[in-house]
């Protein structure tokens, strides 16, 4: 077995050992949470939580950060149990700043590794059928505004979208900004919804989640109509090309 390949086994091995451990700590998280989130109706449950978050101080703030920036690294993990967390402990603006703050760090790690380890650092993250559908975006003339309309699109794959980003060329400050401007409405989502729980606000948290998974289904129609579209072009580019 060549290196290279050595390497993809390697990187494909510490997903699949990252994914069970994710799937394996979320159940046993829900199972140990829900009776606290429940709880939360009370106001004094309330009160106590939050005098527990005041407690953790900076170290919560960097807790929850490194666990967005861990998110953002390990793309197939999904963000949104992470942003609801985020929220639920630090509310809907002070959430959304971690949460973009915690995204941009990855971003920044992102594309140091996909620099330093190339393609086949990306291929363990990214199959090819992605690197298909996604080829249109090496086009420098679309490529800044497909992004920004991907990564805003509720239910599309971001992290995906920020590990293919270093092979389009684009440079890492531009995309950070596309990617926290984009990414504004559904993080806000989140961290609302994160912190409607905390206040015991269960109803109101269940319907914009309910409207949230709309959306996101909605989204994901729209992001593959977009993607079926572009290589719908890009073919038929290809063919008049080789007449």
């Amino acid at each position: 077995m060549t290196l290279k390949n050595r390497r993809t086994v390697v990187f494909k091995t510490l997903k699949t050992v990252a994914t069970a451990v994710f799937l394996v700590a979320f159940v046993v998280l829900t199972v140990i949470l829900a009776p606290k989130i429940v709880s939360l109706r009370e106001p004094a449950v309330r009160d106590a939580v939050r005098d527990k978050v005041k407690a953790l101080g900076v170290r919560g703030i960097v807790a929850v950060f490194l666990l967005q920036v861990l998110q953002v690294i390990i793309a197939f993990l999904p963000g949104e149990p992470v942003e609801l967390l985020i929220g639920f402990l630090y509310g809907t603006f002070g959430g959304l700043a971690l949460c973009i703050a915690g995204i941009a760090t990855g971003t920044v790690l992102i594309f140091t590794l996909a620099h330093k380890l190339g393609k086949k650092y990306i291929n363990a993250f990214i199959d090819s059928e992605m690197y298909k559908k996604l080829s249109f975006l090496r086009d420098p003339l679309k490529r800044d505004a497909m992004f920004f309309l991907l990564l805003l699109i509720p239910g599309t794959p971001k992290d995906a979208l920020t590990y293919f980003a270093p092979l389009t060329r684009i440079p890492l400050s531009r995309f950070i900004v596309i990617s926290s401007m984009a990414r504004i409405p559904s993080l806000i989502s989140s961290t609302y919804v994160g912190s409607n729980i905390s206040e015991g606000n269960f109803a109101y948290s269940a319907l914009v989640f309910v409207l949230a998974g709309v959306l996101g289904l909605v989204g994901i129609a729209v992001y593959n109509r977009v993607i079926a579209h572009h290589r719908a072009k890009s073919r038929a580019k290809q063919g008049s090309d080789g007449k």
